[in-house]
């Protein structure tokens, strides 16, 4: 019996800031009071639709299990009606004490709120009492939503106190995010409205692109328009030139709700945390000096982000853990890879029942969840070893609690889904000990390759129970007409019945395509299936009658020969007849191999064919690359440089850094490059600009000089140039020509 609370707190998108600090309020109250918490949270929100978010939403079946006290939920966060009326009814369900986050009055759960109104009033009189400024306009959020009708109530009321007269005209409702921002600026620019003094915005989302919109109508900021913003983000301050804003008491908020929920269960008051109240952030878009320790601090944290970014981009992650057909391969593999979780003290993974069953049962079902399903614990590992379950099944509630039993301290968990499309496999639990940090938007790239992997397992299996089922009907392999694994031990059983007393040996040998995957992805599966049906022509050229050849997989064979072999020679003809290949077709793709090899006496050969064919293969001898097609090890690395290449063509990519971080000269670096994928870097950067640029013509309504700078372009002139020399017009004639 568990004598600590549990409280679940419900949100989503945990590793934004304005998220993070909410957290760390709840956290450290929870963790002063002798409390648990469980952050049951989705990866990503429910505005933009698709099957794989929408199975998200399965992770809040946790709230029904039995083991909470009580739940603290930021129901604003989610953008999705749909979600936040489904999550009503799971939290009216459970029966626990709700509190809601910045939330206004609801007829079932109680509220707390942090008081957004003097606050803004704040960065309003800095802008009026400190620089002078008169005419001022405010963007606030959307209309109806309580914290946006405060900010404008804290705007007006410093411009009443101030006796500055303001209209209609003078304030906006916004959406906290970029497009009411583009509207205002362009009506600015335009002269729809009177250019003002100052803008003070909702947030420092809207605030950071008005400045960016006016900056490229050729307005100066502060000198010509003072910005300033709300709610101090780290992107805020980082944005050139950095925003004033305020930093809101969202750990003060987070810190409150706890407090308050504590009161309600237990009818106590709990000690409080200290305190941390808002204050305005002084940067430059007001016209003062920022502050360089402040700038220092905020550098040193983003610099810290991004070097695990650069380890995550560089390590061979998704191609290790993806390369396993098992659940069990999973887990051993991403274990490599932990010390990416930046500060993790625990981690787990936790898989339904249903996922484990269907991977041999049925990899095709669709999964669901409830709350009473059976889990497994798949792995579990601190920050220091691995530590090896016991595959108790158990029900959420019970799962929870057997995590939560092993510290003697309060402990904060983030309970995040698994999933992949329309089915859920799980939860990962991962904890941060006596930190009250949650983790880094690195963790949803983390977490979608594990899901990639778990998902691959299922294909994988289902593709093993078909062909399970075509190798029952076929006695050999439909691409290679090699025997296959089934028709295998008959062919070889009756060879050995027929062999006479002279025989003295049986030599297995087993060969390996060893660039087969490498090849399939650089040249696409027509080249891959070609060089298959190339070495085993190779292959069957050299074969003598008394030989068996099995296709053991797509770039895997067996020969077997009823006498002592001499592999030596064997390989030499082999290797002969591929590079004879090779050579006698023009831009031929190399078919490296590898060969290994056992021979055993005639009274071992009755052992079953399969286990010494494996032994053959893990007694590797002899392997053929031709000179100048070595296999590339930095493949991996490569492609996934292309892939950041694609996603960010705007970068100002340097390719000495790029070779510095893959620890390779600059010149090797444009060497492979070139040769794996037959265009240099800059070649392809620019491509993946002017595709970038192309899309931004056809579905958006930017200006051509805003897309230039989008797509990583210095000058507008140079973007035009190179566009047409691509697309032989220019990018207007482009967009009037493809634009519906």
């Amino acid at each position: 019996m568990y004598t600590k609370m549990l409280i679940g707190v419900i949100t989503t998108e945990c590793f934004t800031e304005f998220q993070s600090e909410i957290m760390r309020g709840i956290i450290s109250q929870a963790f002063k009071s002798n409390c648990d918490i469980a952050v049951i949270s989705s990866m990503q929100n429910f505005y933009m639709k698709s099957a794989h978010k929408n199975t998200e939403k399965n992770i809040f079946q946790l709230i029904i299990s039995g083991n909470f006290d009580g739940f603290i939920y930021d129901r604003n966060v989610f953008k999705d009606e749909e979600i936040q009326k489904y999550i009503d009814t799971l939290c009216t369900q459970s029966g626990k004490p709700v509190m809601l986050l910045d939330h206004a009055d609801h007829n079932k759960f109680e509220t707390t709120m942090v008081d957004d109104i003097d606050a803004f009033e704040a960065v309003t009189d800095h802008l009026i009492e400190v620089h002078g400024y008169k005419k001022i306009y405010c963007l606030t959020g959307p209309k109806d939503i309580p914290c946006s009708d405060e900010r404008l109530k804290g705007y007006l009321r410093s411009m009443k106190n101030h006796h500055i007269n303001i209209d209609k005209s003078y304030y906006y409702y916004g959406d906290f995010w970029t497009g009411a921002s583009a509207e205002l600026a362009k009506k600015i620019s335009n002269g729809t409205l009177e250019k003002p003094d100052a803008v003070v915005c909702g947030n420092d989302i809207s605030a950071i692109a008005l400045t960016e919109r006016l900056t490229n109508s050729g307005f100066r900021i502060p000198e010509d328009i003072a910005i300033a913003g709300y709610d101090a983000s780290t992107e805020g301050y980082r944005a050139t030139p950095s925003i004033t804003s305020y930093i809101r008491p969202n750990f003060q908020l987070g810190a409150e709700a706890f407090r308050r929920l504590y009161r309600i269960i237990t009818g106590k008051i709990c000690n409080k945390v200290p305190n941390e109240p808002g204050h305005l952030r002084i940067g430059k878009s007001c016209g003062c000096s920022e502050n360089p320790t402040l700038k220092r601090d905020i550098t040193r944290r983003a610099e810290t982000e991004a070097e695990f970014h650069r380890k995550m981009g560089f390590s061979d992650m998704l191609v290790d853990i993806t390369n396993t057909d098992s659940i069990a391969g999973v887990c051993n593999r991403i274990d490599h890879f932990t010390y990416l979780l930046y500060k993790m003290s625990r981690f787990y993974i936790c898989l339904t029942d249903k996922f484990k069953r269907s991977v041999t049962d049925n990899p095709n079902q669709q999964l669901s969840f409830n709350a009473d399903d059976y889990l497994i614990t798949v792995y579990d590992k601190s920050a220091i070893k691995r530590n090896y379950s016991d595959y108790t099944l158990r029900t959420s509630d019970e799962l929870i609690d057997s995590i939560r039993s092993e510290r003697k301290q309060p402990s904060a968990f983030f309970l995040t889904p698994l999933n992949y499309n329309n089915s859920f496999f799980g939860f990962t639990a991962i904890s941060f000990g006596k930190n009250p940090v949650t983790y880094t938007h690195l963790f949803l790239q983390w977490i979608s390759y594990l899901n990639i992997a778990l998902e691959k397992v299922r294909i994988n299996s289902a593709m093993n129970i078909t062909m399970k089922k075509l190798d029952v009907l076929a006695e050999y392999d439909h691409i290679t007409g090699f025997l296959n694994l089934n028709s295998m031990k008959d062919a070889y059983q009756k060879k050995l019945d027929s062999l006479n007393k002279s025989a003295s040996a049986v030599t297995f040998i087993f060969i390996e395509l060893t660039d087969h995957k490498k090849l399939y992805f650089q040249h696409g599966p027509d080249a891959s299936k070609d060089s298959v049906l190339r070495f085993s022509s190779c292959l069957k050229s050299i074969l003598t009658d008394d030989q068996l050849c099995i296709a053991l997989s797509r770039d895997c064979f067996g020969v077997i020969a009823f006498n002592n072999l001499q592999t030596e020679e064997f390989f030499n003809k082999l290797r002969t007849e591929v590079n004879l290949s090779e050579n006698n077709i023009s831009e031929s793709i190399g078919i490296p191999f590898s060969i290994g090899t056992y021979i055993c006496s005639l009274e071992k050969a009755s052992d079953d064919p399969e286990k010494l064919i494996h032994k053959a293969s893990v007694n590797r001898i002899y392997s053929y690359s031709r000179s100048d097609q070595q296999i590339n090890q930095h493949f991996e690395k490569l492609c996934q440089l292309r892939n950041s290449l694609i996603k960010n063509p705007e970068y100002s990519w340097n390719i000495s850094e790029i070779a510095d971080k893959m620890f390779i000269s600059k010149s090797y670096l444009q060497k492979i490059y070139k040769t794996t994928f037959n265009k240099s870097i800059i070649e392809e950067l620019i491509i993946f600009r002017l595709d970038k640029a192309k899309e931004l013509l056809l579905n958006s309504d930017a200006t051509v000089s805003e897309i230039s700078k989008e797509c990583g372009y210095s000058t507008y002139n140079y973007f035009v140039r190179q566009f047409k020399t691509a697309e032989n017009m220019s990018p207007s004639e482009f967009r009037e020509l493809y634009k519906r």
